[in-house]
Formats: structure tokens, sequence, C-alpha cells
């Protein structure tokens, strides 16, 4: 069962990650109006696929998930700090937004978190697949 669950995540992950490749590329040859256009449509995927993912998590009856919930919750909150604390030192510097050079800096810094969370998804996943294996054979074993 796991290993279906996960297949379609897997999946759903390499089509995320195609989309965003694809968007990045193509960006480059958006002129202004255009680009504010697809970031104004990509906030608002987020905030739907984000509002989804809090409901999962709400309504999810596993005692395990209610951490996870706390923990997205805390890191979102730490996130929305930092954005605004971005904003506050490119004002005190003098600058009304933050330089083009700093934010792929931070855009570079987010992928390398993103490699991050797929590597820690890694582990847990063969640690997941790991658990049902033993459980299946002690169930043989028994």
């Amino acid at each position: 069962m796991a290993n279906e669950i996960l297949a379609v995540k897997l999946c759903e992950l390499d089509e995320k990650l195609g989309r965003l490749h694809g968007r990045i590329i193509l960006s480059q040859s958006f002129d202004r109006k255009n680009l504010k256009h697809e970031i104004e449509r990509l906030e608002n995927e987020f905030e739907e696929a984000e509002i989804a993912l809090r409901q999962k998590l709400k309504f999810s009856k596993n005692g395990c998930v209610a951490a996870l919930s706390k923990a997205y919750q805390d890191m979102e909150s730490i996130a929305s700090c930092t954005r605004e604390e971005l904003k506050l030192r490119a004002g005190e510097s003098g600058d009304a937004d933050i330089s083009a050079e700093e934010q792929i800096l931070l855009a570079e810094y987010a992928l390398d978190f993103a490699i991050q969370a797929a590597d820690r998804a890694l582990i847990l996943a063969l640690q997941a697949v790991e658990t049902q294996k033993e459980n299946c054979e002690k169930g043989e074993n028994h």
C-alpha cells in the first residue's frame, strides 16, 4: 500500500518540478506585464494548495499529523516573519525593494531547501517501506 501512495506522490512531484523548470525558463521571455500576471496566478495557486494542505492536516485522524500540522504552521509563521524582515532591511538600506541579485539568492536558497525537503521525504519513504516489510516478515514468522 505504501508503495502505491508514494508512487502517486512521486508522480505529483515530478509533474510539479517539470512545471517549475519550464516556468522559470519560459519566464525569461515574458515582458513585465506577463511576468506580473504569472506571479499573481502562481501566488493564487500557492494559496489554494496551502489551504488544501491545511485542510488535509486539520481533518486527518492520525495522531502524528497533529505534530506535522503544528510544525507546518510554525514554519509558515517563520517564513512570513522572514519575508517581513527582508522587506524592512531593504527599506533601511534605502532600497524600495529587495534587489534582483538578492531575490536570485533567495530563490537559490529556496531551491536548496526544496532539495533538502525532497531528501528528507526520501528518507521517510524508505523508512516507511522498511517498516512495512518488517511488519510483513513478522506476520509471516508468526
